[in-house]
């Protein structure tokens, strides 16, 4: 019970050097010690509970302890399946960053619809193209329709 007082008011706590005291939370008793208390002066630290520096280390390190971040357990996802491989991926393979440069270095990203996004999917997968080269030639489309 008296623990708890320690973890929950140890931050306001201020040290007295006192004769005699008795821990009011491990009842050790100490003379010539330093009390710990939440008094703010000598004539209120008679009111009040007194804690010997063990005590009031050990509650700051369950209260560090405690405070500390908990990592994240990851997520096992499996391994990949190697026989269902999306035909998209299949049937693209036309990742050839390795052989040219496209110049493409600008990041450029949007909120769409559902169904624009769809039919984007489809056009690139028909076409056998990247989405971004779809929708380079959309823009090229639309500044020929333009003039």
């Amino acid at each position: 019970m008296l623990a708890v007082n320690i973890k929950i008011i140890y931050m306001k706590l201020t040290g007295f050097s006192k004769v005699n005291f008795t821990c009011d939370s491990c009842g050790g008793k100490f003379q010539q010690e330093v009390a710990y208390s939440v008094a703010r002066n000598w004539d209120e630290l008679d009111d009040n509970h007194t804690y010997c520096i063990s005590c009031v280390e050990r509650e700051d390190k369950k209260a560090q302890k405690e405070s500390k971040p908990k990592t994240k357990k990851q997520k096992s996802w499996g391994t990949a399946p190697v026989d269902e491989v999306s035909e998209n991926t299949q049937s693209l393979n036309l990742d050839k960053r390795t052989l040219k440069k496209t110049g493409r270095v600008h990041l450029f990203a949007t909120r769409v619809k559902k169904e624009w996004i769809e039919q984007l999917k489809s056009i690139a997968y028909e076409e056998r193209r990247h989405y971004n080269e779809v929708l380079e030639k959309a823009l090229e489309c639309y500044e020929r329709h333009r003039r």
